[in-house]
């Protein structure tokens, strides 16, 4: 079975084939970069939190718990992070099947 036409051009089989073999590499890679990100993403903010944030945004609790108080924000950061992941996916999953 040829891939090419007499002119020499590719055929959509074989343009497809070509796309479908560097496709787990692309997504791979983009997974990868994006967990870089965000881990990079949740260090700085941890690092800003038990350094920054406390004497900042809670200057009227004493030190501890104003360490506390910023660790939480860290959590509910942490928290909802997947769960908008979730509602974002089920979003645009829904959209993109509407569009085809």
């Amino acid at each position: 079975m040829s891939t090419a036409t007499a002119s020499g051009q590719a055929t959509p089989q074989a343009a497809a084939t070509h796309q479908t073999n560097r496709s787990p590499r692309k997504a791979a890679l983009a997974s990868w970069i994006g967990s870089a990100v965000e881990y990079y993403d949740f260090f700085i903010y941890g690092t800003a939190a038990a350094l920054v944030f406390g004497k900042i945004f809670f200057p009227a609790f004493d030190p501890a718990a104003a360490a506390v108080a910023a660790f939480a924000t860290f959590g509910v950061a942490y928290i909802t992070r997947p769960i908008g992941a979730v509602m974002l996916g089920i979003s645009a999953t829904s959209t993109a099947a509407r569009k085809y």
